[in-house]
């Protein structure tokens, strides 16, 4: 691609921070217009802000973003790699049965995905596997049908798991013990330096817990983990 080359592509919105870096930061209000930057307010350096497109121009990857007095797009490589979070909308599960769990958290993967399905019909999915498995894989052939995709995080590292997140893609993790139930799933929707941030279809909320803690009741789960 040349320098005045232009691709884009929507995407589903998550939240970024801008990396701990010397200098100011700055952001171009019209796409390739490099002669007209702009500097980022100083409250954009210590908070979340949400991007939704994604562009390649100059040769670079640029983030749009839009805030209350400003918007622009903002080089990629200004971005922390040490925090995402994915604008994941919670559910919260109907009744305190592991059936409405997995429907809960299966509907915000699909939801995200735009790959959504009517709660009767994943009703109906769910049930089938329940009943013969417990096994988050042994969803596999209904996540693909929905998403045409697969991506197993049985036993991964967290590694792994952020570069999934990283790549925009909430994540189904089974973990045991968490809220006092004995088994629970929930939607792992991002992370930073020290803590994950996860959707709790018991709760219906965004909740925040620490590595440490996840990987022990992650542990308890037997480290069953599937996404798209």
């Amino acid at each position: 691609m040349n320098k005045t080359t232009i691709a884009d592509e929507n995407t589903k919105p998550f939240f970024v921070r801008l990396r701990k870096i010397p200098g100011d930061h700055w952001y171009l209000p019209e796409k390739g217009n490099t002669k007209n930057k702009q500097k980022m307010p100083k409250n954009y350096l210590t908070r979340d802000f949400s991007i939704n497109q994604i562009s390649f121009f100059n040769n670079q990857v640029w983030y749009y973003f839009e805030g209350e007095n400003e918007s622009g797009w903002l080089a990629k490589r200004n971005i922390s790699k040490s925090f995402r979070r994915l604008a994941v909308e919670p559910l919260k599960q109907q009744t305190a049965t592991d059936l409405d769990n997995y429907v809960a958290a299966l509907m915000m993967l699909f939801n995200y995905a735009d790959k959504p399905m009517t709660e009767d019909k994943l009703r109906q999915w769910v049930q089938n596997w329940h009943d013969n498995s417990h096994k988050l894989l042994d969803l596999s052939e209904l996540i693909i049908n929905q998403t045409n995709s697969i991506r197993d995080l049985n036993k991964a590292d967290f590694r792994q798991l952020n570069r999934q997140l990283l790549r925009g893609r909430p994540i189904l993790l089974r973990v045991n013990g968490l809220d006092n139930l004995k088994s629970n799933v929930i939607v792992l929707t991002g992370f930073n330096r020290k803590l994950y941030y996860y959707n709790n279809p018991w709760s219906g909320k965004l909740e925040v817990i620490s590595q440490k803690h996840l990987k022990h009741f992650w542990k308890n789960g037997s480290y069953e983990a599937i996404s798209y």
